[in-house]
């Protein structure tokens, strides 16, 4: 994946986990609220309980103050006034009067039946009746079940005092628990316990929703020591204490665990009726609602995480989509759908991974510039497509690649190193490339020529293989549709066309080019021309021959300086030569298509013929046909400004290369120069014989001169003149000779 990809999954995975934090977060403020509106809520009920509970006991303390102040007066109970209050209290279970020890002196009619202990006496009525006998105020006792009237009760009592400010009895009530317990309802269907119990004792005197069957364990048992040591840790944490709340009356909010429980209590005291109101409530509801909020919370998230990831997914796939498409556009050649230049440097590429050989075959259409020339690019264009699938026909059963180098260049990987199969193969594609190309009705036919190099066997390297591959195919090119092997022969030609470059960028620093001059006769054996010769030798390489060296001087750009220095030194030797012996003859001098093609070389020409101007000097410009065909377009616009000029042109090595009647119809051609691989058997050669007779015969009839090179004895001299030949050069009448020797030569004529 790219990295571009795995951005994009970077950001779907940030946004993810930003949702998930989103979600966490906002459980964790909703908890935070739910507990606060739960702690709210329960502070509120705690101080209603507190103000309902105060209400009630603010009554029946109204009710015993007025009933003792009654009975203060008459120091009796008026039984039918009792009886009638309870008639009209339904929380009221009767009245009864204590006297001081704790004995009874009457109760209502309700109670007759009722046996009371003595309260001074009884460890359930004792500490409370005591605590009465202390305060002018109402005190409540521990609940209590009274088994006459069936009922568990809240006994209340206010001491009774004289004028004199004695204590002369005490007037004692019950509340009804549960008739009291059913006018309060919280509306949490006993999800929060709310209760009033006793500071003195720590008795439970009201338990809201409390089922009857419970009454004898919630009334009849105090609040644990376990729960209070609990309790007064969690006050502990707030900088509170039961005696600073039973001091300060004010409210305290705290969590208690109590039997695997989180309970969240809300606790005040009332100071008045010295009782604790409490209200608890587990977090059972808190997390239900919590849950509730966080399935929601949860379902959207999920929500949002799928919805984000097919979309993620459909950035991704459109992202691989262009990448593909980059990478197919990158990596190929958007003319003939192969793989480009490009994917060699690719490390990923399966040759550079395996250790298995394979070959690399450098293939270049023969004279293919000449169709884009001719027809146009358009042309060239359909061909090179054509060309492209002839390729990858034969690659299938090879497991092979294709690749286009360059315009009419390709590269071949075949994993084998199979020499006969690689043959077949070569011979298979030079066969298909060969075969006729229709295009808009035209029909055309190309060659093309191939190198093959091996991995191991002659390099590892890719550059190494496509050079040395390259450099089979040059020497395959030499004969046309042809394919060589890289060898060691090449591997030590190359090497030394390196070093013949390396030298040749020093040689004229170092004044080791020289030039020798071949005489040309005629028919009477008088000189009429001489060509100048290039020569090189150095101190390392040694002598080195033309052939050599002058291609190379092309390829490396190297030709421009050697042809101007060639030139002129031709010009100054053999214009002081004909100064000094008043003779002239022609200089031929050899040019290459590449020299012609420059920009400044016709006026650089003339520059040079300026610079040693005589009336002797006469110019020819011998052209390779083989070099030049290609660019003839373009050249025919020099050669006409040459005839101009009366420099005279020379077509050398005439029959070897290209030419056509056309061409030399229409270049205008003063000389042909039949090669010497046509001289060299017409003594023995009928065939060679009739085509060197068949050129002079065509030469002379265009109107030109002919000269045969490379004669190299008089039988071979005799039927060349027999034939109509005009000039002549070749060992047979001189070598090429220095410019002394030169003289000398002259002399002797």
């Amino acid at each position: 994946m790219s990295s571009l990809l795995k951005k994009t999954w970077l950001i779907f995975y940030i946004l993810a986990f930003s949702g998930l934090l989103t979600l966490i977060t906002s459980t964790y403020l909703k908890h935070n609220e739910l507990e606060h509106n739960l702690k709210t809520e329960q502070r509120y009920v705690t101080q209603l309980f507190d103000s309902h509970i105060s209400s009630a006991f603010f009554q029946f303390e109204t009710m015993l103050d007025l009933i003792s102040y009654e009975f203060s007066f008459g120091e009796s109970l008026q039984i039918d006034v009792i009886d009638n209050i309870l008639a009209r209290g339904p929380l009221l279970v009767g009245f009864a009067l204590f006297n001081t020890d704790g004995t009874l002196q009457s109760s209502s009619s309700n109670l007759h039946a009722v046996r009371f202990p003595n309260l001074l006496q009884s460890n359930e009525t004792k500490p409370w009746f005591q605590e009465t006998l202390t305060t002018n105020k109402m005190t409540i006792g521990r609940p209590y079940y009274l088994k006459a009237i069936k009922k568990w009760v809240i006994p209340i009592r206010k001491s009774i005092i004289n004028a004199q400010g004695e204590v002369t009895g005490v007037i004692a009530s019950g509340l009804d628990i549960q008739a009291l317990s059913t006018q309060w309802d919280d509306g949490t269907n006993g999800q929060r316990t709310i209760q009033a119990t006793l500071d003195n004792g720590l008795y439970r005197i009201l338990r809201a929703g409390v089922p009857l069957n419970k009454y004898e364990q919630i009334y009849n048992t105090p609040v644990s020591e376990k729960n209070i040591n609990k309790l007064e840790k969690q006050l502990a944490k707030q900088d509170l204490s039961v005696h600073k709340l039973r001091a300060s009356g004010e409210t305290a909010q705290l969590q208690v665990h109590i039997k695997e429980s989180n309970l969240y209590t809300t606790l005040v005291f009332n100071k008045k009726y010295k009782i604790w109101i409490s209200s608890t409530e587990s977090n059972y509801t808190l997390l239900q609602l919590l849950k509730q909020q966080v399935v929601a919370y949860t379902i959207f998230y999920l929500f949002f995480l799928v919805v984000i990831y097919f979309l993620f997914r459909w950035i991704v796939r459109i992202e691989k989509d262009k990448i593909a498409e980059l990478t197919y556009r990158a990596e190929h050649d958007l003319l003939t759908g192969l793989y480009n230049r490009s994917v060699l440097k690719n490390k990923n590429l399966k040759y550079y991974k395996s250790n298995h050989p394979f070959s690399l075959l450098y293939l270049d259409l023969d004279h293919f510039k000449s169709i884009n020339d001719s027809y146009g690019y358009s042309y060239g264009d359909i061909i090179l497509v054509e060309v492209s699938k002839r390729i990858k026909t034969g690659l299938q059963s090879l497991n092979g690649t294709a690749v286009r180098l360059s315009a009419d260049e390709f590269i071949i990987l075949i994993e084998t190193t199979d020499r006969e199969k690689l043959e077949d193969y070569s011979k298979a594609l030079l066969g298909h490339i060969n075969k006729p190309y229709i295009v808009n009705n035209n029909d055309f036919k190309i060659s093309a020529s191939i190198g093959i190099a091996q991995s191991p066997k002659d390099a590892t390297g890719m550059e190494t293989l496509i050079s040395y591959a390259n450099n089979s195919m040059l020497i395959a090119k030499k004969t046309k549709n042809h394919f060589v092997f890289f060898s060691e022969k090449i591997h030590q030609q190359l090497i030394k066309n390196i070093e013949i470059e390396q030298a040749l960028h020093t040689a004229l620093a170092k004044d080791e080019i020289s030039l020798v001059y071949q005489p040309q006769l005629d028919n009477q054996r008088q000189l009429c021309g001489v060509e100048a010769l290039v020569r090189w030798n150095n101190d390392t390489l040694g002598f080195i021959p033309p052939d050599q060296f002058i291609p190379i001087a092309e390829e490396t750009g190297l030709m421009p300086e050697l042809g101007a220095y060639i030139m002129n030194k031709a010009m100054a030797d053999i214009s002081a030569l004909q100064y000094k012996k008043k003779i002239s003859f022609q200089l031929s001098i050899n040019v290459s298509a590449r020299q012609f093609v420059q920009l400044n070389f016709f006026e650089n020409l003339l520059d040079c013929i300026a610079c040693y101007k005589s009336p002797y000097l006469k110019i020819t410009i011998e052209i390779t046909e083989s070099l030049f065909i290609e660019n003839i377009n373009r050249l025919l616009p020099i050669f006409q400004k040459m005839k101009d000029e009366n420099i005279s042109l020379s077509l050398d090595d005439f029959g070897t290369g290209y030419s056509s009647l056309s061409m030399l119809r229409n270049v205008p051609i003063d000389e042909l120069k039949i090669d010497k691989s046509f001289v060299d058997y017409i003594v023995t050669n009928n065939n060679d014989c009739a085509m060197v007779a068949s050129i002079i015969t065509m030469g002379k009839n265009l109107g030109m001169k002919v000269l045969a090179e490379g004669v190299e004895d008089k039988q071979q001299a005799n039927i060349l003149q027999q034939a109509g030949c005009d000039i002549y050069q070749g060992y047979y009448f001189s070598k090429p000779l220095n410019l002394a020797d030169l003289e000398s030569f002259i002399d002797t004529l």
